[in-house]
């Protein structure tokens, strides 16, 4: 797991490339989506199965959230953050 690129790390790999791909399904969805449901989605478009561990996705998640990019509402689902007009 690692954050940035560096040589001996592919790119596909890193915690910001994930939250990217993440951000992107997620802004794209009209409503929000659960965890679980998030992360098929992913795994689905983006990856197979054993190249994306469950560890990444929540640092990846964990860092969106962190940067104020998604927020999670009482049912447990994920949304954007709503951009706030005056700021």
């Amino acid at each position: 797991m690692m954050l940035l690129v560096n040589k001996a790390t592919r790119p596909e790999n890193t915690i910001y490339h994930i939250a990217a791909l993440i951000n992107d399904v997620i802004n794209n969805s009209c409503e929000g989506i659960d965890f679980s449901s998030l992360y098929k989605v992913i795994i689905n478009k983006f990856y197979d199965k054993q190249q994306l561990n469950s560890t990444s996705y929540m640092l990846a998640l964990d860092f969106l959230f962190l940067v104020n990019k998604i927020n999670i509402d009482k049912e447990g689902k994920i949304y954007v953050s709503q951009k706030n007009e005056n700021n």
